[in-house]
């Protein structure tokens, strides 16, 4: 009861329109674009050199699930800036502490706005699934691309396994944004080192020492979220991305608990 306490009371905050629409619009009109971009730019044939699917392969049962999975690096972005935003803010604005004298029980507190902040992301991802693939349906009868494929059994198992990575990779990273909120403090600059490690530091370190791409965590989220890859089987993204957040998790609560809120 005083987690769900602690849940109502995090969503309060999460229903503010400008965070609400701007998260929710976003994500789908983000994830539509990506749909709208694949099949414009897919040929007959084979793949290009950029990797885009063919309109043959589109057609395949799995042909809706493309466009998502080309965003979920967005997804997952927005996703960790979220959470970390959520929790550091309570420092920044010094509201924590005011919160703590209502629910003095930490790690309830801190689990109960965790769950908040994940149902909110997967809500989020959910609709931007769905309005995602209304466009990819829009853009498949433009192209000539059946979908009768998509809608057999074979598809719409495939559709739902993908799915659900991408929300298992999303947990994944509002857990790490959650952790790098509570250890920095501050929005910003949470936001800003969450950002740099996903984008340009992770893509660094592969380009230079390519084996670590089956090791670092914005990879390891990403090969869950596409099902595994050609180099790194789903077991071992799965395994390793689990490795990383329960270490991670477990410091941030250990932290959480017993550090002193002064403000």
């Amino acid at each position: 009861m005083m987690t769900l306490a602690a849940f109502h009371s995090e969503w309060v905050k999460l229903r503010r329109p400008t965070l609400l629409w701007g998260t929710f619009v976003g994500l789908a009109l983000a994830a539509s674009m990506f749909a709208v971009l694949l099949f414009s730019q897919a040929q007959h044939g084979t793949r290009d050199q950029g990797g885009l699917p063919s309109l043959e392969e589109l057609a395949q049962p799995n042909g809706l699930i493309h466009g998502l999975s080309r965003a979920v690096i967005l997804l997952g972005i927005v996703a960790f800036g979220v959470a970390a935003s959520q929790v550091a803010s309570e420092y920044s604005l010094g509201t924590l502490r005011q919160m703590l004298v209502r629910q003095p029980r930490r790690l309830v507190f801190l689990l109960g706005k965790y769950l908040a902040v994940v149902s909110f992301l997967v809500a989020a991802v959910a609709l931007a699934a769905v309005i995602a693939g209304v466009v990819a349906i829009g853009m498949a009868h433009v192209r000539g691309v059946p979908t009768s494929a998509w809608f057999s059994s074979t598809g719409v198992t495939d559709l739902t396994r993908a799915l659900g990575d991408i929300l298992l990779a999303v947990i994944g990273y509002a857990t790490l944004g959650t952790v790098v909120g509570l250890f920095l403090r501050s929005s910003v600059a949470a936001v800003i080192v969450g950002f740099a490690y996903l984008l340009p530091v992770e893509a660094i370190i592969t380009a230079i020492v390519h084996s670590t791409s089956a090791w670092l965590p914005g990879e390891m989220l990403t090969d869950v979220a596409q099902g595994g890859t050609q180099t790194v089987s789903y077991g071992h993204a799965l395994g390793i991305s689990a490795v990383y957040l329960l270490v991670a998790a477990g410091a941030a609560a250990l932290w959480f608990r017993r550090r002193d809120v002064t403000a």
